[in-house]
């Protein structure tokens, strides 16, 4: 593989046909690594902009560790405002698109405008082109993938794409959807079917190798000493299904629509999933810990997310056609969790969302961090910006008591600065159950040559979650919005009482208060 250091921006404008490639100025570099950041800051002057217009972009983002022997560090980032909440929202993948990108010099795409008719995008680092993709349209994303001629990597959206629905994913070869958001239905709403990479990863250059080779075996040692990640109940034995019972024991496994589970979680735990499939571990393009599982017909059967969604919110029993479900959701192009929260909804109830957003299937009834991060993540409903669970549940970095909001106002604001670092540095959630921004930082610095410290990757991460929130400010979003659907604060479930909405109320207010001084 050859050594690459370019940092290039390629712009398309799909009206017209034109694809333009650009140095990425070099202040938004410094401000914001790469990822979420970059993709965040360059579509700030876009905020209030309905997601369908073709003025709005989406925006294809890698990190500054993309290319190195970092593992985990490959994710690739599709940054929009979403359809289905108006809000900004970012999603990851963990195949080999981010390397491949990189590959053909670019660390950013940003697609406007509309198609005429259906095409696709093709990158190569000897040129980038529209080319028709008539004879694609309508495919579901299986057969499109499959028909692409791409050496490197591929992005398409399935059938739910092209009719612009709400919660449209775009579907990748080789890796993992970018599922959440509804961002496929842009790409369905610009008449663009997918994107092709024409060639091969790269290795990117790292300027101090002696310090990098240090900063590596830290990062290594701390790995290895992880039991959530490398331990023998961890993921990469189990893969994420191993959560079921540990989630079901503390009580945050959601029942029928977030009610009290009440089925039989060992039908499709971990230990069911091994016994009816036999699956081989595997992984992203660059990962230790191989936490997804493979069935022998080469099907990537359901994560903890997707099994719990359909299983715990919709009361399936049945694993084989809770496998079946989520394999037809890949094909169409369709959002597990969205779809599955819109089967879980009975009679005349709706589906519990935050923003537009439907909630995860982790019930905050059993974390107040999570509660809380579940109403100001920038994203709507999603636990990933904060990512409370982590403390709360697996106690790392360190435990908090899931039980107290006393100060989670401040906890959770300082997670998701710290995570949304990790997302400007296009790194796996996972690792950071395993490192910290110290030698996240020293990775950085000898990759790049430049002096950064945890302090300076908290600054970055906080920059992002404030321009993300101005954007949502934009959209017509206001502290009103951060709130959690009040069946939460009524009705237990799973032996839980209900949040104390007084306290909620408190530490919401500080955490309002908390950001308003960071912006002074």
């Amino acid at each position: 593989m050859e050594s690459v250091s370019t940092r290039y921006l390629l712009r398309v404008d799909l009206t017209t046909g034109v694809c333009q490639r650009e140095p990425v100025a070099a202040h938004l570099l410094q401000e914001y690594l790469g990822g979420r950041g970059l993709g965040t800051a360059l579509l700030q002057e876009y905020g209030g902009l309905d997601p369908f217009i073709p003025e709005m972009p989406l925006v294809l983002t890698v990190g500054p560790l993309c290319g190195t022997p970092v593992p985990m560090s490959s994710r690739c980032v599709l940054t929009g405002c979403s359809p289905l909440t108006t809000t900004i929202f970012s999603s990851t993948s963990g195949g080999p698109l981010g390397p491949c990108l990189l590959g053909a010099g670019l660390v950013a795409v940003l697609l406007q405008g509309q198609a005429e008719l259906p095409c696709l995008l093709e990158i190569n680092h000897d040129g980038d082109c529209l080319v028709s993709a008539e004879q694609l349209w309508g495919l579901g994303s299986r057969d499109a993938l499959q028909q692409l001629d791409c050496v490197g990597a591929a992005a398409v959206i399935g059938p739910a794409g092209e009719q612009q629905v709400l919660y449209a994913s775009v579907e990748t070869a080789f890796g993992e959807p970018f599922s959440r958001g509804g961002l496929g239905a842009v790409m369905g709403s610009k008449r663009l079917k997918g994107i092709v990479l024409k060639n091969s990863p790269v290795t990117a250059s790292i300027a101090d190798q002696d310090s990098f080779d240090k900063a590596l075996e830290d990062l290594m040692r701390l790995f290895r000493a992880s039991p959530f990640l490398l331990g023998p109940l961890g993921i990469r034995e189990h893969g994420t299904v191993a959560l079921v019972d540990l989630l079901k024991q503390r009580g945050m496994l959601p029942g029928r629509n977030f009610y009290s589970f009440e089925g039989d979680e060992t039908r499709w735990n971990a230990y069911a999933l091994q016994q009816q499939y036999h699956p081989e571990p595997g992984g992203c393009h660059d990962c230790l810990v191989a936490c997804k599982r493979i069935a022998s017909d080469g099907t990537v059967l359901p994560d903890y997310d997707q099994l719990a969604a359909f299983g715990g919110l919709c009361g399936i029993t049945d694993l084989e056609q809770i496998v079946q479900l989520c394999s037809w959701c890949h094909d169409q192009g369709v959002d597990p969790i969205s779809y599955a929260a819109g089967m879980a909804v009975v009679n005349k109830e709706t589906s519990l969302t935050v923003k537009g957003l439907e909630l995860p299937p982790y019930d905050p009834r059993a974390s107040t961090g999570l509660a809380l991060a579940y109403a100001t993540s920038p994203h709507g409903g999603s636990h990933l910006p904060a990512w409370p669970i982590a403390s709360e549940i697996l106690r790392k970095p360190v435990p908090t008591d899931r039980f107290s909001f006393d100060g989670k106002a401040r906890v959770i604001a300082m997670f998701e600065d710290a995570n949304a670092a990790v997302d400007c540095l296009a790194l796996c959630r996972f690792a950071s159950a395993a490192v910290e921004l110290e030698e996240l930082a020293a990775l950085l610095a000898a990759v790049t040559g430049q002096s950064y410290c945890a302090a300076d990757l908290l600054k970055i991460g906080r920059r992002t979650v404030q321009q993300e929130r101005l954007f949502n400010q934009q959209c017509g979003f206001s502290a009103a919005d951060d709130t959690l659907p009040q069946r939460f604060f009524t009705e237990s479930a799973n032996g839980l009482a209900p949040l104390d909405q007084q306290r909620f109320d408190q530490e919401l207010a500080a955490y309002g208060r908390i950001r308003a001084a960071q912006c002074l």
